[in-house]
């Protein structure tokens, strides 16, 4: 999921995914403020501790505005963007993929040990549940 906010209402993110059963991977960035629609980094970052454990991950990228997902940058954009971002994305995203729809074992190791952040910088954070 990319860039997923917590819900505006009914119940809050407890309620919205907390009976998600399928894998899956969320990627956001610390300046992920959306302008269409009232989401902001914050509420993206309600999501992942509301999913239940077994398959869940999330990656944010420090730094990285919402079109950090992109390959331009969207008008009000004030962040420099870094190259290294789309690197992260790419390797994560493909080990993802590969362990839930190819089940291979060692892109789901990769994903659940250390290595995975030896394509992160210093300040983006991984987590995994």
């Amino acid at each position: 999921m990319m860039s997923p906010s917590a819900p505006r209402g009914g119940g809050g993110p407890k309620t919205a995914f907390s009976n998600v059963k399928i894998p899956w991977l969320l990627l956001t960035g610390t300046k992920d403020d959306a302008l269409i629609v009232d989401a902001d980094a914050e509420s993206r970052l309600k999501v992942f501790p509301a999913l239940p454990p077994g398959g869940k991950y999330e990656l944010v990228l420090d730094r990285a505005e919402h079109s950090a997902f992109s390959d331009r940058a969207l008008p009000g954009d004030s962040e420099r963007r870094n190259p290294n971002h789309h690197r992260a994305i790419l390797a994560v995203t493909t080990a993802f993929w590969d362990a839930y729809l190819r089940e291979d074992v060692r892109a789901r190791a990769w994903l659940d040990g250390e290595a995975v952040r030896g394509v992160l910088e210093a300040g983006d954070s991984w987590q995994r549940k």
